[in-house]
């Protein structure tokens, strides 16, 4: 385990699985006690990262021999996963010189695959180094990823989340690190489910996320710059600002039933 690459365990803490499939890939999430929702379902932060890995997975090997980088996806929750696991379903619908698209269903594959949500992602198409594992992955092969040996009682915890600043921070660790020494695309999940809770949504459905560009230094900071209620509906955008070097990296809209 010592020759595992450190950003294996970043999925890994999230217990996530790729299977390559005729048409793309399947990404399993366990549910889990220390991945779950007060209600017990599994937390929207750990739906957001199966997707994340799913299509950006399938994003890529659609482009090979090159590889891609994410620049937005957009989640709209209909339910939740209450047996699990959690199946994200991908499929690329159109792989491109520039730009491959992605297209996500998720289900709750011990519930009868009872629908979780629609997803849809953008990837820029680059030649970046990767994993050579998942770029070679075929039909039928399945990546288990790596979980770390202190996985910390939390999501927020174990990757560094400071929940107590007025706005929530991750630092730039070796735990939050993706292949290419910047922040791991899939824990901004983690972040924006935080915000949007503190935002006063109780029930987040609809999430449009828009990559702009890399928190390099660190460490990210998460806040919220707009709320705007209509209803029972609240609509909140958040921006992800690396604060190394005071540029917005993320935005991305969040609404759902307020509390």
């Amino acid at each position: 385990m010592n020759d595992v690459p450190a950003y294996e365990h970043i999925p890994g803490r999230y217990g996530v699985e790729i299977e390559r499939t005729d048409s793309g890939t399947s990404t399993f999430v366990p549910l889990r006690p220390d991945l779950a929702a007060p209600d017990g379902s599994l937390r929207i932060a750990a739906v957001l990262m199966g997707i994340d890995m799913g299509a950006g997975i399938t994003a890529g090997q659609a482009v090979l021999p090159g590889w891609t980088v994410t620049a937005d996806i957009e989640t709209h929750l209909v339910g939740g996963c209450t047996v699990g696991p959690l199946r994200v379903d991908a499929r690329a619908i159109k792989p491109g010189r520039t730009m491959s698209v992605v297209e996500c269903r998720v289900v709750d594959a011990g519930a009868d695959d009872e629908l979780v949500a629609l997803a849809t992602a953008n990837h820029g198409v680059l030649e970046p180094t990767f994993d050579d594992d998942l770029r070679g992955m075929t039909v039928g092969g399945r990546r288990v990823f790596t979980p770390p040996t202190d996985p910390d009682d939390s999501l927020e915890s174990y990757f560094g989340v400071d929940v107590s600043a007025d706005d929530l921070r991750i630092e730039l660790s070796e735990r939050t690190r993706n292949p290419w020494g910047i922040l791991h695309g899939g824990l901004t999940g983690l972040l924006i489910e935080q915000a949007a809770f503190r935002a006063g949504i109780a029930a987040p459905t609809d999430f449009v996320t828009r990559y702009l560009r890399a928190v390099k230094e660190g460490p990210g900071e998460i806040r919220v710059v707009e709320t705007i209620d209509r209803g029972e509906t609240r609509l909140v955008r958040v921006e992800l600002v690396d604060a190394g070097t005071g540029r917005v990296a993320v935005v991305s809209t969040v609404g759902g039933q307020r509390a």
